[in-house]
């Protein structure tokens, strides 16, 4: 027998169409799947559901201090237009305003300016029961609505960053380095963790140049370049320091990275099992509170 999997996807031009589609798939009881350039998703969205794209949803503006853009607007062409105003969104992201925002997507900025949580001013999503404008939908990954317009806030650019990097085996080097490099209020702090080598990998930038002795020195801002989410765990940490060193001794994860700034380690291990002793999810999946508020403000569970 052959088995038919149906994939029908739409694209609504405005938030009436949003509502439309969502309310129409409620009445005929079908699941709404949210993509924007369909290159981030993090959760799978199954066959034979609605989905439904933000690409007609890509107007933005550029004023002041600020941008308002649609779900659909491309966040590197944001970055280019209020960078060309001398001004900076700190988000290194390559897909829509409406992606950044489901997944509350971390960057090596966090350290200075934090997620998209703590620079979205407010955010616009449509649910079945109309239009809502709360922050709280920022990282539930379209669990409960398709997010359609936003207002972030923008930053003076920096004339110049310089970044500082250096591998460190020993950990009470390590713990040293780190909590000199954080009073010297970096831009952005990011540290990694190799398994193999058992090494600690630390960049750090700043607007202005330090003597660090033992460190690389060049311009710019470390990036973070992953292949897959496969076998990837968030942990939620308190003291950045202590608990990557922690992680690190008690899980022995292949890999793993934190941002100073974020309380969140993203760990690689091939049995989550050794995560039992630390507070943890999957990275593909939003945080588990999401889901509690997914039975109030998708109360006919039409949003997979």
């Amino acid at each position: 027998m052959i088995k038919i999997i149906l994939v029908l996807e739409v694209n609504p031009a405005d938030e009436n169409e949003v509502f439309q589609i969502i309310s129409e798939s409620k009445k005929d009881n079908k699941k709404v799947g949210i993509r924007g350039f369909g290159s981030h998703t993090k959760r799978e969205i199954k066959p034979d559901i609605m989905i439904v794209t933000t690409q007609r949803l890509n107007n933005f503006e550029v004023s002041e201090n600020k941008v308002i853009a649609d779900s659909g607007a491309d966040v590197k062409k944001i970055r280019e237009e209020a960078s060309q105003k001398n001004l900076l969104l700190p988000a290194i992201y390559d897909g829509s305003i409406g992606g950044l925002l489901a997944l509350n997507e971390i960057s090596s900025l966090s350290t200075a300016y934090g997620t998209p949580w703590n620079f979205t001013e407010w955010v616009d999503f449509i649910t079945t029961f109309g239009k809502i404008r709360w922050r709280i939908v920022i990282g539930s990954q379209g669990l409960f609505g398709v997010i359609t317009k936003a207002s972030l806030r923008l930053y003076e650019k920096p004339n110049r960053v310089f970044i500082y990097e250096k591998g460190i085996t020993d950990k009470r080097e390590f713990k040293h380095e780190l909590r000199k490099l954080i009073e010297l209020k970096p831009i952005s702090l990011l540290v990694e963790y190799e398994g193999d080598s058992k090494t600690f990998e630390v960049h750090a930038s700043y607007i202005s140049q330090h003597d660090l002795e033992g460190y690389s020195k060049d311009e710019g801002i470390p990036m973070i370049s992953e292949v897959s989410d496969k076998n990837s765990y968030i942990v939620e940490i308190g003291d950045f320091v202590e608990d990557f060193i922690s992680v690190a001794e008690r899980v022995s994860p292949y890999y793993m990275y934190g941002i100073y700034g974020v309380n969140l380690l993203k760990v690689y291990v091939t049995d989550d099992s050794l995560l039992k002793d630390f507070k943890y999810y999957p990275r593909n999946k939003p945080n588990p509170v999401f889901y509690k508020l997914k039975r109030i403000l998708d109360f006919y569970n039409i949003f997979a």
